[in-house]
């Protein structure tokens, strides 16, 4: 396979791969914070019908992967696709079996609709033809200036690689993260009765919660009325101090391991929090930056190569702007 091939095949499974997130919701949801409020969610918009799906001969034989009546995703097109990705995008590829069917089922959608625009010739269309060549002319472009500006396979060395580090040592600070569980009543702060109601409940559960041998999970799971975090017991996981509503972050950062916090009043109702666990900040060392810098000097390198090679050519003769020319562009795009 020719390597703007590759290239293609490698921008299509991509695309099949920002297709399987519309398709699947927009991907996997995240684990909400405790802390944060919640999202609402909106409704979904109706589909319209599809149409049928257009017959296409296979174009290849490797074993089919996935069919759609005559349109297939192929074992060597799969192949192709996973071997494009970084290691840390593969792995998180295949460790998903859903994400990866849908990848597929996204890619034969793609197909389908690609083989319906081929039957109404639509890639003669004027406006298609012109964005093609705009298009490929990029594509030219960044491959050639890509490969006369690659720094070479030395770059960075070892020393080089060390100075950098030294030099931006403070980019490199893992942030202290607190472990915090909570325990939530509902109380909008312009309810006085409802505010005076938790504030005696929430007096009960500290002093349950502060008791010998006290399960501050099973309080969380039994009393507190944020239903997503009273299902882990109130846990939020180890969090860094940012990620915490402005509103607790002193609380939390008061706290000691294995201390309740006194009540800490929001608009929307009552806190009680527990720090479960703390991780310190900590200077990440070389070694587990490494890669991360060593490409991030390889780009910022290739980048001001390229900077300054379309400078030299643009200085390698005398560049004549024709003013009127220009202002009558500017005038008959308006």
């Amino acid at each position: 396979m020719k390597k703007s091939d590759y290239a293609a095949l490698r921008m299509r499974w991509m695309s099949a791969f920002g297709l399987a997130l519309v398709l699947s919701g927009c991907g996997d949801k995240g684990q909400a914070e405790q802390t944060q409020k919640p999202a609402e969610s909106k409704p979904a918009a109706q589909a319209t019908k599809p149409a049928a799906t257009p017959a296409a001969a296979p174009v290849s034989n490797s074993p089919a992967v996935a069919t759609l009546g005559a349109l297939s995703v192929s074992q060597s097109d799969l192949e192709q696709l996973l071997r494009s990705l970084s290691p840390a995008q593969r792995q998180q590829l295949t460790a998903n079996r859903a994400a990866l069917e849908q990848v597929v089922r996204s890619s034969l959608a793609e197909k389908a609709l690609l083989a319906q625009a081929r039957a109404q010739n639509w890639a003669d269309k004027p406006e298609v033809q012109r964005a093609i060549q705009a298009a490929q002319e990029q594509i030219v472009f960044r491959s050639y200036l890509d490969s006369v500006t690659v720094p070479p396979d030395t770059y960075p060395s070892e020393a080089e690689l060390q100075q950098a580090y030294e030099q931006n040592k403070a980019r490199f600070v893992q942030p202290a993260s607190y472990r915090v569980s909570q325990i939530f009543l509902a109380a909008p702060f312009n309810d006085a009765e409802a505010v005076a109601a938790a504030r005696k409940k929430a007096a009960d559960l500290i002093k349950r919660a502060r008791a010998p041998q006290a399960d501050f999970a099973q309080l969380a799971q039994e009393n507190s009325q944020d239903k997503e975090s009273a299902a882990r017991g109130g846990d939020t996981g180890f969090i860094p101090l940012q990620q915490v509503v402005p509103e607790l972050r002193g609380t939390v950062q008061r706290l000691k391991k294995g201390e309740v916090s006194e009540v800490v009043q929001l608009p929307s109702g009552l806190h009680i929090v527990k720090l479960v666990d703390l991780r310190e900040a900590r200077q990440v060392p070389l070694t587990e930056v490494q890669v991360q810098l060593r490409d991030t000097m390889r780009a910022q390198r290739q980048q001001d190569a390229a900077r300054a090679y379309l400078e030299g050519l643009l200085n390698a003769g005398t560049v004549s702007i024709d003013g009127k020319a220009l202002q009558g562009a500017v005038d008959g795009a308006k």
